[in-house]
């Protein structure tokens, strides 16, 4: 994965981790998946303050079964202590590149009155793995070996005060950023010349127009008119036409971003290999 952002064709696939104690059917979509040529699974950490299985487990079978991961690490259910006792737990299992987050409210989850935890903000988070990438704690004190962390932020290209969030981001020392789903080709040109960071942008073609509807209530988040035009013409329509769409965006940007993160509700592996093949070809 690095050395695919590296030469700006990556292309990584967010996958669920299983809502339970059952891992078949995930590990079976994982090896067909990884043959549409991806460079890495993005494997997410409880989105929308949901229970799934911890990303660690589920990210280091994968490592270990010889696929790369970029792993999300949320900090606010996490307090000071167990932020770095399991950075540290993650890089012994061989999880190395990390996708730093805030975390979902928990608030909108499986239990309401979770407790938000704030003993640290996600610039301090990225920092803190760049220090232990020196063999360093946020305290400064000295651990026994240095990680080799490589780590992503979030931006929302259409908030300006998350513009400027990202910014902080990258001086934290942030090695890429990824954005929320885009389909402007003009959005896209103007955060990369804006922030001069690596960049994965966030992409997502829809099986129907609930699914549609839903992204299209997500804050930073704007759904092309032709996509809603489209929708009155039926499901089957619209999952063609969302596709058409995002494939004109990939040709049209993969000269200027360095990369594709596809969105977890794609799981059409023929669409996938097909973003795969224009961006690496």
């Amino acid at each position: 994965m690095r050395e695919s952002l590296k030469n700006s064709n990556c292309v990584v696939l967010e996958v669920l981790t299983p809502r339970g104690s059952n891992l078949q059917a995930f590990l079976e979509y994982a090896e067909e998946a990884w043959k549409t040529g991806i460079d890495a699974f993005t494997v997410t950490d409880m989105p929308m303050g949901k229970v799934r299985m911890a990303p660690w487990a589920v990210s280091h079978m994968l490592v270990e079964s010889g696929k790369e991961v970029l792993m999300h690490f949320t900090r606010n259910t996490r307090n000071m202590i167990r932020i770095q006792s399991d950075l540290l737990g993650c890089h012994a299992l061989g999880i190395k590149n990390l996708l730093l987050l805030s975390g979902d409210d928990p608030s909108h989850g499986d239990y309401p009155t979770s407790s938000v935890v704030n003993d640290i903000n996600i610039n301090d988070l990225i920092r803190l793995t760049k220090l232990m990438n020196e063999g360093k704690d946020l305290n400064g004190k000295t651990l026994d070996g240095k990680t080799d962390f490589f780590v992503g932020g979030a931006v929302n290209p259409l908030s300006e005060h998350d513009m400027e969030r990202a910014k902080e981001k990258i001086k934290s020392g942030a090695d890429f950023l990824v954005t929320q789903p885009l389909f402007d080709v003009g959005v896209a040109e103007r955060v990369k010349e804006t922030l001069n960071s690596k960049l994965l942008a966030s992409v997502v073609f829809f099986e129907n127009a609930r699914q549609m509807r839903a992204f299209s209530s997500v804050p930073g988040i704007e759904i092309p008119k032709e996509l809603f035009e489209a929708s009155e013409k039926g499901d089957e329509y619209l999952k063609e036409k969302s596709f058409e769409v995002v494939l004109e965006f990939v040709e049209k940007t993969k000269g200027i971003l360095d990369g594709f993160y596809i969105v977890a509700i794609v799981r059409d592996l023929e669409k996938i290999k097909k973003v795969v093949e224009v961006v690496k070809g």
